[in-house]
């Protein structure tokens, strides 16, 4: 008898976690997929094509002393700041 509560018991809360599991991942995939659509929105606005645009001639210059220093000075700062 003492076993059949314990187990009972047991299987209340595996069953309350798997609840809890799969609500929480759930929310992940609904998080993942509003993240993807504003990046998706962001890329298509003027903003996001000017950013686009600027990236790919910096990239295209990557070699250029000026685009180096200016990379080394600004790069990480400012996009650890528009991530923040």
């Amino acid at each position: 008898m003492l076993i059949k509560t314990l187990l009972k018991k047991q299987q209340l809360k595996l069953t309350v976690l798997t609840d809890q599991g799969q609500l929480q991942h759930e929310l992940l995939l609904t998080r993942k997929r509003q993240v993807a659509q504003s990046a998706r929105t962001f890329i298509g606005s003027t903003p996001g094509l000017i950013v686009s645009f600027s990236l790919g001639c910096l990239f295209q210059m990557r070699h250029n002393s000026t685009v180096k220093l200016l990379r080394s000075t600004f790069g990480l700062r400012w996009i650890t700041k528009l991530i923040v």
